[in-house]
């Protein structure tokens, strides 16, 4: 039903992010297409491809619009508008003389948010957008209606609708009109949130014994008390989530936050106000109407980030009963007990993000020193991601306490010297090769199977020999593969099992080219299934859509029905393995025939021009960092940093690696985390010269805490915490096969475990759909990074977490990203040329000799001047105005 719909679309444009899956189409229609039916469409497509959002924005000729299709815009328009939704229920409208004037049932406060809330221009811009007509739409009260004829059903809706109403105008900083009736009502009526006592799971009180207690993530140290107000008392705490009622003889224990002193109206007395949070809830501590002296004495014993233990009682709020505060009779300073590194040899973080990872990471770049140098590190990397906002603040807390840093990055790499074809083939286009599709249950060659192999042996342009077979796959096909592919399971039950089919399938293809759309998807799985038989497999293949990118630059995608649509070759059967092969080598005889017409003859001449053609906009970017080793080292920085947003920037400051070859000297660069280009080829199961290739350009390979992976396992893509061990171990070896030193990172985006709730605040506040999950990127100690890597063995994780990153930081030099002192241009004579015109001006002014008291200023002014730099100033001015003037420029006085 739908399809006749898309195939009757003219695809205008298309904005599409792949990063956060996310797609918005605009096309051209013939005829009106009903909102739901576009909406239905909409959903369809982000279940077939697995898109978080897709949107698709109709266009239609001037001539379809009508009186009768306003609805469908208001639905729209409820849909769209952040103040509309449920305010069209029922309304009438006019259309007359170009405006369009709708009625609604509502009172002045909610017409006014709908217009504060731009909704009539929204409404206007959805004409516009789907017709190119101009309209001017107004909202108005609809006074004709008699709310108290209505039928009761319809005043439920009202009172919900003025719900909304109310809740609105609290986020646009409205207030309802007191004039209104049922404002107390609505008031009354409004959900409001349940009062939660901690935003942590359920937590206890423990004695570690010594006088440490342990709440949350927090440790207190309740030793050695100092009384600083009041009388000496036991400390026993309770939670304060637990505090329910006020109640008298409380104590609790945390660390101080936004203490205020402030004077009440008359100005004689003070008001104190502080939070106290103990790990898993926070309280708000207060005194009124103090005198001075005692306002004093408490904000000299009581300050921010200060641990301390209360006694006093709680009380309610006066306008919120639910809320309770604390006043204190005895306070008490104790200690927080922070974590510390005791390993004998300390580590080196070469992976760490500060705050300036935007809407990513929190840890600020001052706080990471600092704390690094606290545990007795000998550096600390910052690798922001993209940018080198971090360096100033760090290169300041590094000067107040001495601590090495290391300056880097974590770069968008693109490897712009890659080619379609992969492995070593240099035959000709008429050569025998064979053109293949699987159709698998899922999308992971580690955890997912193959159902289908389609295959066409191909020559000089014409197919010599099908193969096409189901393979048994031993496991359940879900339901959305069985939707997408059509193949279920039933029609697999009776189909040999891989063990049967591969080995044929090679005997078919024998040592010949193979040709695959999307080929790395379809050759991981024939990898994975050979490797697990043991069958060698290293047959070169080429990918249809990197050379498409490269023949036919004008299409915005490159998916196999495009290109069949592209090439005018008909309709197939899409999602099935035998149809997709035979569709795919006609398309490759067509891309043969646009080679040879633009006289590329073999695939050597054809890896050529791909390398000198490939445009780093449209590659695929990987995760790599990028350390500073010297001064040289950091200027090339600069150099790519530039480049990558001026030059290469596509959602992302892309560095391609032809740059970054050019400018890689003073540079150590290291394969980054899962995102990074090593990780994913051995994700991926690419082949072992592949793999080589990409060890070769790395000075040092990276592995990571497992928990920083594990999303892939809830994806499908590893099968369990083992899997994520086994990825490691993997670049482990591969760093002793090639010689590579392989280093342990935290990747660290904040710097407590606790700290990763405020991530998750901004995680959620852009939409991410998997914001609460936990991965534990916290700044670890050598201990813990130890107890993480244990599997590889104590001696190796000894190596990768402390001798290996010792050994980069040890290459790297003292690098400052600000010189010290002042750096005023120079230019020969400047000094004195000043000196001259202003003693000579100060003569014809004042006579000659120039007085005594004008001369001391005249010498003070010109001193200051010429000792900070600025006379160069004056001639270069000099110098414009001269240049200014011969060009008949006038000059201002302000030059």
């Amino acid at each position: 039903e739908q399809d006749p719909i898309l195939s009757s679309a003219i695809a205008t444009s298309a904005k599409i992010d792949q990063e956060n899956r996310i797609i918005e189409l605009r096309a051209e229609f013939n005829y009106i297409v009903p909102k739901e039916v576009l909406y239905e469409i909409e959903a369809g497509v982000c279940g077939a491809y697995d898109l978080r959002f897709c949107k698709i924005l109709p266009h239609y000729p001037a001539v379809l619009f009508s009186y009768e299709y306003i609805p469908q815009i208001l639905i729209e328009t409820e849909r769209v508008g952040v103040v509309a939704k449920g305010f069209f229920g029922n309304y009438t409208y006019t259309l007359d003389e170009g405006v369009l004037t709708i009625k609604i049932p509502f009172s002045a406060n909610g017409i006014g948010l709908l217009e504060n809330a731009n909704t009539p221009t929204i409404i206007e811009n959805i004409i516009y957008s789907e017709f190119s007509v101009r309209l001017k739409v107004k909202i108005e009260q609809n006074g004709s209606l008699d709310l108290d004829r209505m039928s009761d059903d319809y005043n439920e809706r009202m009172r919900y609708f003025d719900k909304q109403i109310s809740a609105a105008s609290k986020r646009y900083g409205e207030y309802v009109d007191s004039g209104v009736s049922n404002t107390k009502e609505v008031a009354d009526e409004t959900e409001k949130l349940p009062r939660i006592s901690s935003v942590y799971e359920e937590t206890t009180i423990q004695n570690g014994g010594d006088g440490i207690i342990s709440i949350g993530s927090c440790k207190f140290d309740i030793s050695a008390p100092e009384y600083v107000i009041g009388v000496p008392f036991e400390i026993a705490p309770m939670l304060i989530s637990e505090i329910k009622r006020p109640a008298k003889n409380i104590i609790i224990v945390g660390e101080v936050f936004a203490f205020t002193s402030e004077a009440n109206r008359t100005g004689d007395k003070f008001n104190i106000t502080f939070g106290v949070f103990d790990g898993s809830a926070s309280i708000f501590v207060k005194r009124y109407s103090l005198d001075a002296d005692s306002a004093k004495e408490i904000g000299g014993a009581i300050k921010n980030g200060m641990v301390i233990a209360i006694r006093g009682y709680t009380k309610e709020e006066r306008n919120d009963p639910e809320e309770l505060f604390m006043n204190y009779s005895d306070v008490a300073v104790i200690s927080k007990k922070k974590r510390k590194d005791n390993a004998p040899k300390k580590r080196v973080e070469l992976h760490l993000h500060t705050n300036m990872s935007t809407m990513d990471a929190i840890i600020p770049p001052d706080v990471a020193v600092k704390t690094a140098q606290a545990w007795g590190h000998p550096a600390v990397a910052i690798t922001d991601h993209g940018n080198v906002q971090g360096f100033p603040e760090a290169m300041l807390a590094s000067d107040k306490c001495g601590m090495k840093v290391i300056y880097g990055m974590e770069a968008y790499f693109v490897n712009d010297t890659a080619s379609a074809v992969y492995g070593k083939y240099e035959g000709d286009f008429t050569d025998e090769f064979v053109v293949f599709d699987i159709e698998t249950t899922g999308l992971s060659p580690k955890t997912c199977k193959i159902t289908e192999i389609g295959a066409v042996k191909v020559k000089n342009g014409e197919v010599i020999e099908v193969y096409n077979t189901f393979v048994n796959p031993e496991i359940p096909i879900p339901e959305d593969i069985i939707e997408l592919t059509s193949i279920t399971n039933e029609m697999v039950a009776d189909a040999r099992k891989i063990d049967e089919v591969l080995p044929e399938f090679l005997s078919f293809v024998g040592d010949r080219l193979l040709i695959a759309h999307n080929a790395n998807f379809d050759i991981s799985f024939i990898r994975a299934a050979t490797k697990e038989l043991d069958i060698p497999f290293e047959n070169a293949y080429l990918d249809t859509v990197g050379l498409s990118r490269f023949l036919n630059k004008d299409l915005k995608s490159h998916k196999l029905d495009i290109l069949a649509k592209h090439y005018k070759l008909g309709d197939f059967n899409h999602h099935r393995a035998c149809d997709d092969a035979e569709v795919l080598a006609r398309i490759f005889f067509k891309m043969a025939e646009q080679l040879s017409a633009s006289d590329i003859k073999n695939f050597k001449e054809l890896d050529h021009e791909l390398s000198a053609s490939a445009d780093p906009l449209t590659l695929r970017p990987y995760h790599q960092i990028i350390l500073v080793k010297n001064a040289t080292g950091l200027k090339n920085l600069y150099r790519l940093i530039s480049s990558s947003y001026l030059s290469y920037y596509r959602r992302q400051p892309r560095i391609p690696k032809t740059e970054l070859e050019k400018y890689r000297e003073g540079l150590i660069i290291g394969s980054a985390c899962e995102a990074g280009e090593l990780f994913m080829a051995v994700l991926e199961g690419k082949p072992e010269r592949e793999i080589e290739e990409i060890v070769s350009f790395y000075d040092y390979l990276e592995i990571q805490p497992i928990c920083n992976n594990r999303f892939l396992v809830a994806e499908g893509r590893v099968a369990d915490d083992e899997g994520l061990r086994d990825l490691n171990r993997r670049i482990v070896e591969l760093g002793e096969k090639y010689n590579k030193p392989v280093v342990a990172t935290c990747d660290a985006h904040f710097l407590n475990k606790e700290d990763e709730m405020y991530r998750k605040i901004l995680l959620a506040g852009m939409k991410f759909k998997d914001y609460d999950r936990d991965i534990h990127l916290y700044f670890r100690t050598t201990e813990e990074m130890l107890e993480e890597f244990s599997y590889l063995g104590e001696e190796k994780a000894y190596e990768v977490v402390v001798e290996n990153t010792n050994l980069i930081n040890d290459m790297i030099g003292e690098v400052r990203p600000i010189p010290k002192g002042s750096y005023t241009p120079h230019m020969d004579g400047a000094e004195e040329e000043l000196q001259e015109k202003c003693w000579t001006r100060a003569r014809a002014m004042y006579g000659d000799p120039v007085p005594e008291i004008v001369a001391k200023r005249l010498d003070k002014e010109l001193t200051s001047i010429i000792k900070n730099g600025f006379a160069v100033l004056y001639m270069i001015a000099q110098r414009l105005v001269w240049y200014s003037e011969s060009q008949g420029y006038l000059v201002g006085s302000r030059g």
